[in-house]
This record gives C-alpha cells, structure tokens and sequence, in this order.
C-alpha cells in the first residue's frame, strides 16, 4: 500500500485530533505512521456473517396514511411460530429490518437497505410475530416534537390539527388506530411514553439494557432505550417476553447481564399473580406535580390517585427536591454522545457490539455529499455537541455523567419504602402543529427522570381532556417489569374517564 503523508501533513492530522507534533518530531514520526499503516493487513479478506435471507419479504409504499404513521408497509413473516403468533408487529423506522428500506426520518439513509435484523427484530419473528410495517419518526429519533422527520409531521389521530408526540409517535399511532397490534420504539428522553399518553395506549421503557440495541440507529447511546406500545398489558408482556435478554453483539445489553439485580422474564406469568391494589405503596412524586405541570392534567392524576387510596392503595409523598438539575445532566449527555456518534459516522468505536457495516458506509458516504441536508432541529443539536466537545474537551460531560451516577443512586434510595412511583406522563395537551416547536411546557420534564436512571417506567391511558389524551406514568425498580406490569394493569381499573 503506497502512503503519501509529509511531515506537514502529520502536523496537521496531529492539530484535527488535539496531538502536540511539531516540526522537529514530524519528521521521525512521519516515516514511523507510514510503516505502520504498510504494515496492516486488509481487513476485508475476514469475511463477516452473511447477510439475513429476506427473499420471503416484501414492502410497499403505505396506501392511507392520513396521520402519517407508517414509513413502509411490509410483510416480514415469522421463522418460528410461537407466543406473538398471529400478531401484527410494527418497527419504528430506527430499527433495522433485512430487506425494508430504513430512512429513520432523515435523508442520511435515503435508498439505504439494511443487509441484517436488529436482534429484537430476530427475537420478535422466533416468536411467531408479523412485521407489517415501519413506522414513522422524528428525524433520527432525537426530537420530542413529531414535525422534524423528512416525511413531514406526524399527526395525532384524536386531532389531526396536533402532534402525537416524538419521537416514535407512528409506533403509537399505529397502535392507537389498530394497523398494528403491538409496536416498538424507542425512548431517550420520553419517545415512548410520550407519545403513548398523547395517543391514549400504553407504553413501557424497560430497565436500560433489558432489550438489545443491535440494529437500533444511535441517538445518545447511554439513555437509549427500545419500548414497547400496545393497547392491553397482556401483548406487552407477551412482547416483552420474547424480546428481552442479554445480546453478546450489544455491550449495554451485557453490562446489564452483570449486575446484581438482573432478572428478565416471565412477565405474562405474573401477571397471572396479580397483587390486589391494598397491597400496593405508590410514591406521589411531589416534583412531578404543581408549578408547569397543566392544571387539568394534575387534577386527573391525583383523582386516580383518590381512587387508588380508596381502594385501599397506600400512597406516600415522595419528595426529591433538586429534581430539576437533572436535566441538565440529560442534555449536556445527549448533545456530547449525539456529536460524538456523528464524528464516528455511526462506527462503534471503543462501544463496541456489532455494527451493520453497509449501516456505516452509507452513514459515512451520505454525510460527505455537499447537497445532503439535515433538519435545522437536529442539526442545531448535533453543533451544540460539537461546541461542548470543541470547547471543554469533554469536561461537561465527564461531570454530567458521574453526577448522573450520584443522581440514580439517590434517587432509588427515594424508592426504598414504595413499590412504584407516580406522576402525570406529559405535562400538557399535545400542542397543535404550529406550537409544536415551543409548546409551551416541558415535554420531558416526567419523563427524562427513567433514561437518566435507567430505570423502568410505563405510561398508562388516564383519559381525556377536551377530547384529548392524557397518560399516568409508574417509574419502577430496575429489572422489576414484571411488577411493574402488574402495578400497571391494577392502575387500569382506577384511572379518570
């Protein structure tokens, strides 16, 4: 292999990545880079998996779409029967799928083909699922406001003039208006929950980990999360069952495998084993309530909570009262690893797992075009990321992340003598279109608290208000979904109508 590198040219390769070489060194280490990279072998005579067989698969632009919730309709039938049997599933356009085309709300991945399936994908069709449809997105899955993705807003299917709610808000639409009768997400900030509490079904985000990211396009990889929405706690658990479970090719999957508390399964069997409602500790999270949350919405919570203590639910006030800091925590995270990802071109350097390698290329060749575009949301996010690593080194988000450690260790100390907490889902109505950009609260102040903890966390249907949806939400104890899911059914028979 013929290297043309000068002296100079290493200087300035050494000044792109912050290493000191002046001219002196240069001219040492210049012939010492190029020994080194003569000396490599060509990676690519190691072949790697072959490619998923997709010739039983098919796609199809959607037909109606009023709301448009769904990217691709396909017909991805199971490998295995089994307990997803007969169940239509739908895929947030995030997640590959052998065959199907993957834009993930962006230009990025136009004419882009996943070669293999993510490994829920894999699990879902070993359980006997049908894949019958990609479901639309907020471009790259990192906005909350459903008017960011490529294909234009995303609409809320009890009032088209608002917003489901983003980043998944086609799984929940999907769900909500019956194409699909389970749907998967994700959830980095509330992408799940959200959306499930605007469109009036159920949506759960396990305990990080839980469910494999192999496959999942990368937002912020340490608050990322796959959930889970349907319209009845039973498919839930059902999906749930069969997608969870430690992944060799996702190292937070494993990491999660490592830990004390880890348990996974089971969960339609408990809830054969369902704990009446008096046996219950809910914490009331105090700061998940009053000034910023709607009126309304507060009002509905605490009358289901009325309910629950009448039933004879116990119900303590929990109290965290410097709550509010963590979302700078979030966001300082989410805007370093979302540029960090970008300036890796979606390799998974020093993350390790497996990574689709045509998934790279195409990342790589489509963000080198001088006429690719992206969003003004996602791109003023991905500069801000660039601006922090650019003018801190990192420090900003070294802090934020060992104080997000502190913060989770706290805060499930504030867990010990509840079962579950609770908390509005949103806390306001779904903003028509127009507002969507400034809707006039904060959209993940309840929710963001589960992806910076890592903990598991279920938005329930709470009724509506002016004909709009609200939802209730549960934060649970890591690796608890199992009781969470029955916590979650109990709630079911008390909530506002």
């Amino acid at each position: 292999m013929e290297i043309n590198l000068t002296p100079s040219e290493l200087v300035q390769l050494g000044s792109r990545f912050g290493i000191s070489v002046n001219s002196a060194d240069a001219e040492i280490l210049c012939q010492d880079v190029i020994d080194n990279i003569q000396n490599l072998e060509d990676p690519y005579l190691t072949p790697t998996l072959p490619p998923t067989a997709t010739e039983n698969r098919s796609w199809q632009p959607p037909q109606k779409d009023p709301y448009n919730a769904i990217a691709i309709s396909c017909i991805v039938p199971p490998s295995h029967q089994g307990t997803l049997s007969n169940l239509k599933v739908g895929v947030k356009d995030a997640i590959s799928v052998a065959g199907i085309p993957m834009r993930a709300g962006s230009e990025i991945f136009s004419n882009f083909i996943p070669t293999s399936d993510a490994t829920l994908v894999t699990r879902l069709l070993s359980s006997g699922a049908t894949i019958t449809a990609k479901t639309t997105l907020d471009e790259l899955a990192a906005s909350p406001r459903s008017t960011t993705s490529v294909d234009g807003p995303i609409l809320n299917p009890h009032d088209p003039n608002r917003v489901a709610g983003g980043s998944s808000g086609g799984s929940a639409i999907a769900t909500a208006t019956g194409i699909v009768d389970i749907a998967i997400g994700t959830d980095t900030g509330g992408s799940v929950r959200g959306p499930a509490s605007f469109c009036g079904i159920l949506g759960i985000k396990p305990t990080y980990g839980l469910i494999s990211l192999n496959g999942v396009v990368e937002n912020t990889y340490t608050l990322d999360h796959v959930g889970i929405f349907s319209k009845t706690v039973e498919n839930m658990a059902l999906c749930l069952d069969a997608i969870a479970g430690k992944d060799e090719k996702d190292p937070a999957s494993m990491q999660a495998a490592g830990k004390d508390d880890y348990k996974f399964g089971g969960y339609m069997e408990s809830l054969q084993n369902q704990p009446p409602v008096d046996q219950i500790t809910f914490g009331l999270l105090e700061e998940g309530f009053g000034e910023g949350v709607n009126t309304k919405i507060e009002s509905k919570t605490r009358e289901t909570i009325d309910n629950l203590s009448n039933a004879g639910a116990s119900i303590k006030s929990i109290s965290i009262p410097k709550l509010a800091e963590h979302k700078a925590l979030k966001d300082h995270i989410s805007y370093a690893e979302t540029a960090v990802h970008w300036r890796a071109r979606g390799a998974p350097y020093r993350k390790g797992g497996s990574a689709d390698p045509f998934y790279q290329s195409t990342f790589t060749h489509r963000a080198q075009e001088k006429d690719f575009k992206l969003g003004r949301y996602y791109k003023s996010k991905l500069l801000t990321g660039c601006y922090l690593l650019d003018e801190n080194n990192g420090q900003s988000y070294t802090h934020s992340q060992a104080a997000r450690s502190q913060f989770t260790t706290n805060f499930e100390n504030s867990m010990i003598d509840v079962d579950v907490l609770i908390t509005p889902t949103m806390v306001g109505l779904p903003p028509r279109v127009e507002d969507a950009s400034n809707p006039g609260f904060d959209t993940g102040r309840n929710t963001r608290i589960a992806n910076l903890t890592g903990l598991p966390a279920i938005s329930i249907p709470n009724g509506k208000i002016d004909g709009l949806c609200i939802g209730i939400q549960l934060i649970g104890k890591s690796f608890d979904e199992a009781k969470l899911l029955c916590y979650a059914n109990a709630v079911q028979n008390f909530t506002s109508k």
